[in-house]
């Protein structure tokens, strides 16, 4: 099983390994670079033996600044496995906002055709650390489904986000939700590869970028910027109330007289209901009915709370 990693100049690390559960760990090897951001990053292999014949191998790469990108592999031919992950340049991982590193981790599977085409790439993960902030978002949710995006404070007193931070980038983005001491949201994409994995790539850049420049402004920044975007939001999350209103005013005025019964208005509000929980189904989000509240400019000074537990922003 390891000659073709040994051949590669990959070794075993015996302690790290688990081969009561058939997961095999190999040392570190370090790569120079001309590039000082991508000098002396350390690449780790590991080996799972999932059942007879069938391997998963993971690559992970990561960064003296920390970042850390991953990219793994399935099959039976080791040798392949190897080649397929080492075909992957290590600046493919790694998007840059100014000195910020967006770590992305993809699944490579074989490409159909010729021997030695370029893998498939679909991306599963991303990542980046901000001043007092992780951005992680999870793009492996299922085909067709939004990638999942979670903030991290990197400690309790650093932040106090609006709900709509993310949304005002636009329509595809979802208010964040509070979480315990994180906050949730999500982002559309299409449900193909590779469409899916560039609108994702392309959102967590953007995403980065809108984070560190919100951060390193007053909180009142924000609302000035996003002014007209953040009143777009408000509308966008009262649809679903809206639409139930408007379905209630139909179903009252049927009561009044004058709608005979082969009016094509009554008609239509018999037959919407069902129509209506069929669409409810078939949504990959369940629409939330809610009364938003109004954007305000923030009167805090900063997003960080004060160290003695003084309240944030709360825009």
């Amino acid at each position: 099983m390891i000659e073709p990693f040994i051949r590669r100049g990959h070794h075993v690390d015996l302690q790290a390994s688990q081969r009561i559960e058939r997961r095999l760990t190999f040392k570190p090897i370090s790569h120079d670079s001309d590039t000082p951001a991508y000098d002396g990053a350390c690449e780790r292999l590991e080996l799972e033996n999932l059942q007879a014949e069938t391997y998963r191998l993971t690559r992970t790469l990561t960064l003296r600044c920390g970042a850390a990108a991953k990219l793994t592999t399935e099959g039976e031919d080791l040798g392949a496995l190897l080649d397929r992950l080492g075909s992957v340049p290590l600046q493919r991982l790694f998007q840059w906002v100014g000195a910020i590193p967006i770590a992305q981790s993809y699944r490579l599977t074989p490409a159909a055709g010729s021997e030695g085409a370029a893998p498939h790439m679909a991306l599963t993960a991303a990542e980046a650390r901000l001043d007092g902030l992780t951005f992680a978002l999870n793009a492996d949710t299922g085909r067709g489904y939004p990638a999942e995006i979670e903030l991290t404070p990197q400690a309790e007193h650093l932040l106090d986000l609006p709900d709509d931070l993310l949304a005002a980038l636009g329509w595809d983005w979802r208010v964040l939700r509070r979480r315990g001491t994180m906050w949730r949201a999500s982002v559309r994409a299409p449900s193909r590869e590779p469409g899916r994995s560039r609108r994702i790539e392309a959102a967590s850049k953007a995403a980065v970028a809108h984070l560190a420049r919100t951060l390193a402004e007053p909180p009142r920044r924000f609302h000035e910027r996003f002014r007209w975007a953040r009143w777009a939001v408000v509308f966008r999350r009262t649809i679903p109330l809206l639409f139930s209103l408007v379905l209630l005013v139909g179903g009252l005025a049927l009561t009044l007289e004058g709608v005979s019964d082969e009016s094509p208005f009554r008609m239509l509000l018999f037959n919407f209901p069902p129509v209506l929980l069929l669409v409810f189904f078939s949504m990959r989000e369940l629409p939330r009915f809610e009364i938003p509240p109004l954007p305000r400019p923030s009167r805090a000074p900063s997003w960080r709370k004060a160290q003695n537990g003084a309240g944030g922003p709360g825009a």
